[in-house]
This record gives structure tokens, sequence and C-alpha cells, in this order.
């Protein structure tokens, strides 16, 4: 019988908890980064482990299928990590390492507000406050986006997220 990757976890070792990536729907900043011939760039990510949280920008929308060929799935909002291998837990944290955009450790983070997108047209956000003050607006603009997000961010340092 081989025992589950998350039947042997302890606090000592970094576990990948989930995330997504959306090519629409989701963006840094207010109207999301500028590319060089003027356009806002949407799309991005945002993913956790037990250590830190991760946010993988614009032009990585093929980043969840490499997330898949390491873990069936682990690209998705839905995901449940609980079947990972210690292999496959590696390789997930490895690749947002190597991918990300902006990296905060859970030690870093004072604050994570989500606020729901109130309706057509009009977004909600995930705003990142860290220990010295500075803070990271990622836009959600579909409920689906707003509720994988708050699932991820409550698994990943629930004392210090409020909702609105």
């Amino acid at each position: 019988m081989v025992a589950c990757y998350s039947q042997i976890m302890s606090e000592d070792v970094e576990t990948y908890l989930g995330g997504f990536y959306s090519p629409i729907g989701v963006s840094i900043g207010h109207v999301g980064l500028i590319s060089p011939i003027g356009k806002p760039r949407i799309g991005a990510g945002v993913y956790a482990t037990s250590r830190r949280l991760f946010i993988v920008g614009p032009g990585k929308a093929t980043f969840p299928s490499s997330l898949n060929k390491i873990a069936a799935g682990s690209g998705k909002g839905d995901f449940v990590p609980s079947n990972l291998t210690k292999d496959q837990n590696d390789a997930l944290i490895g690749a947002l390492t190597e991918n990300k955009r902006f990296e905060i450790g859970r030690g870093q983070v004072s604050q994570i507000e989500v606020k729901k997108p109130p309706g057509f047209l009009r977004t909600g956000s995930l705003k990142i406050t860290s220990a010295d003050g500075q803070t990271l607006d990622i836009r959600i603009s579909l409920n689906m986006h707003y509720e994988w997000t708050v699932r991820l961010v409550q698994a990943f340092k629930p004392e210090a997220v409020t909702l609105d």
C-alpha cells in the first residue's frame, strides 16, 4: 500500500494547497498590466502553498496545463490536493516558483481582503497587504473566481482574511 503524501505531511514540509489561472476575469491591478502597444493585458493566476502565495501574471495561460501534467486537475480552482505524492507536491511547488510574477510568504502577509464582484461588468478584488504596508491588488470579475479565491486564501492564512 502506498501512503498518500497528505498522510505523512508535517508542518516542516511546504505543501501545495491549490490555485487557478484565468485568461479572462482576473488581472493584476485595477485595469490590468499595460502591454507595449498600450492595451490592457488581462489574465492572472492565484496559487498557494502552506508557506507562500503566488501570483502568475499575464501570458501564462498555458501554465495550468503544465500543472495538470504533474497532477491531473491541479491547476483548477476546485482541486483538492489530498492525494498528492511527495514528488507531485514538490514538482507543483517548483513550477510555481519558476512561473511566478509575485510571491509573498505566509509570515509576510498582514491582511487579505476579498471583495465579491458586485454585478455585471464590475469587478471584485483580492487585496494582499504585507507586513511593511505594501499592497497588491488583483481584480476579479467572475463569481466563480471569487469563490475559488476565498477558499484558497482561507486555506493559506485564515486569520488574515476579511470578506466583503
